[in-house]
């Protein structure tokens, strides 16, 4: 029998065949895996956001993000608008087209949810959501971290 010891296999397995099902789900949306965490912010979320403020909190380049609203805007599910406060920035927003989609988009990731978790207690649901956002927090510190440390240190150089 294999041994299961790596957290971090468990980690990446699991959302890589999760990766799947997602995209079972959203392909008849025509919504694909570079879009999926830009369109569900927006929709699930909240949206008024600029593409800088989506790059900080999804945690990607800017180009990466620039291209995920391209393609979701040419498809009709988001738009932007200038910013009222500073007309050189664009708002991002979702449309009628992504609302009319919304309940039945975010069922996916429901219906995911359940699967993941079968066999769980609430308790043991509530736990291992815990424990999985403190590790993500642990590593975005790490990388902040790291971060600032390199920046000071070519500074410092």
């Amino acid at each position: 029998m294999e041994k299961r010891k790596s957290l971090i296999k468990a980690i990446l397995d699991t959302y890589r065949i999760s990766l799947s099902y997602i995209s079972e789900g959203t392909s008849k949306y025509g919504i694909g895996r570079g879009q999926w965490y830009f369109f569900n912010r927006l929709l699930l979320g909240g949206d008024g956001l600029s593409q800088e403020q989506l790059s900080e909190e999804m945690v990607v380049d800017s180009a990466h993000t620039a291209r995920a609203i391209k393609k979701l805007e040419d498809d009709g599910y988001i738009f932007r608008k200038a910013d009222p406060s500073d007309g050189r920035k664009k708002k991002v927003y979702v449309t009628d087209k992504a609302v009319v989609i919304r309940d039945e988009y975010h069922q996916i990731y429901k219906e995911l949810n359940k699967v993941l978790t079968t066999g769980f207690t609430p308790e043991e649901v509530e736990l291992t959501r815990k424990l999985l956002y403190r590790m993500r927090d642990n590593i975005d510190e790490y990388v902040k971290t790291r971060a600032r440390d390199q920046q000071q240190s070519k500074q410092d150089g």
